[in-house]
């Protein structure tokens, strides 16, 4: 794969990205979303499902699935974290990202041309 197309590669991941972000940042705007996932989930049956993974009364089993959920907004919410900085990331190199290919399709015409050159000179 050429160098062009590599970084016209990585434009279309961040775009996937910034779009991800922009997902993101509608859902957690929506009052929905805050109350059943960010709130009940993520605080009040995660809050349960931790006391019950102390629970003696409880099989090892139970109180291993019970822990493992109790997690489980810890992971959520890392998720949406990553979707938040990676999408700004994105946003942030974009700029550059584009320089550098106009940059390399200018190379890569340098590097068509260059042969031609050679026989002008000779």
């Amino acid at each position: 794969m050429s160098t062009v197309a590599e970084l016209e590669q990585q434009k279309v991941d961040f775009n996937a990205a910034i779009e991800k972000r922009k997902v993101l940042q509608r859902l957690m705007n929506n009052r929905d979303f805050k109350k059943l996932i960010l709130e009940d989930f993520c605080v009040q049956e995660c809050a349960r499902y931790a006391q019950a993974s102390a629970d003696p009364n409880l099989s090892v089993n139970e109180r291993a699935d019970a822990l493992a959920l109790a997690q489980s907004a810890g992971h959520i919410r890392r998720y949406l974290n990553v979707l938040d900085i990676m999408g700004n990331a994105a946003e942030n190199q974009m700029q550059r990202l584009d320089d550098a290919i106009e940059d390399a399709r200018l190379d890569e015409a340098n590097v068509e041309t260059a042969p031609y050159a050679e026989e002008e000179e000779a």
